[in-house]
């Protein structure tokens, strides 16, 4: 019994460690806040878009993707040629997706105060 723990608790492990992600996006933005412009300027580069309001400096970084994700489905043979139908299962068609994330930094006095993430892939 005790051989076969000593077996299974490094297998165990590295499927734990599989799980294992790094922090979020969120949590890493937020260790911006409370530093100066040039610090956020220097680890993130020159923001997309940047407008001030009122006193207050508006950062955005924008980030897209687009993608393709091809049909699935049995083709049935047709008369006229491959007939892509529900004889064989189930059909899904191809499709295209976007995915977007803007990261919105507020400064005030040259200091990061808060941020916002903004789309579908934040």
């Amino acid at each position: 019994m005790r051989r076969t723990l000593v077996l299974a608790a490094p297998v165990a492990a590295l499927m734990l460690a599989g799980c294992a992600v790094g922090p979020s996006l969120a949590e890493r933005m937020s260790g911006y806040v409370g530093r100066p412009e040039s610090a956020l300027v220097a680890a993130l580069g020159v923001p997309d878009r940047r407008i001030t309001v009122d006193g207050t400096t508006y950062f955005a970084y924008v980030e897209r993707s687009y993608g393709y994700q091809p049909g699935v489905g049995a083709p049935y043979p047709g008369f006229y040629g491959p007939y892509y139908g529900p004889y064989y299962g189930p059909v899904f068609p191809p499709e295209t997706y976007a995915r977007h994330c803007t990261v919105t930094f507020a400064l005030k006095g040259g200091m990061v105060k808060t941020f916002a993430l903004r789309g579908n892939d934040c």
